[in-house]
């Protein structure tokens, strides 16, 4: 049974896609909402190796360094594909 701390991180990464999604629906270029996702799912990342193991329970699928690796590897691939496309779109803008 989880503890009412143990969903703090998980909604802060949860907030973080939610704003990322709620820009473009707003307006914003894809890749940019794009990027406040990924750079949600790298702060998961960061928690998933920093917060202690009594708190990590939503946050944890897997051990703690693979859950880590599983989420940096899928942030930052995020990451690449919205800056590639940012940069795409900002030289078809000239």
């Amino acid at each position: 049974m989880t503890n009412g701390r143990a969903w703090g991180p998980y909604l802060l990464i949860l907030a973080g896609a939610a704003v990322g999604l709620g820009a473009i629906a707003m307006g914003l270029p894809a890749w940019a909402g794009s990027l406040i996702v990924a750079c949600s799912v790298l702060l998961g990342a960061v928690l998933r190796l920093l917060v202690p193991g009594d708190r990590e329970s939503l946050l944890a699928v897997r051990n703690r360094r693979t859950d880590a690796v599983t989420y940096g590897v899928l942030g930052g691939v995020m990451t690449v594909v919205a800056l590639s496309v940012a940069l795409q779109w900002l030289l078809g803008r000239q």
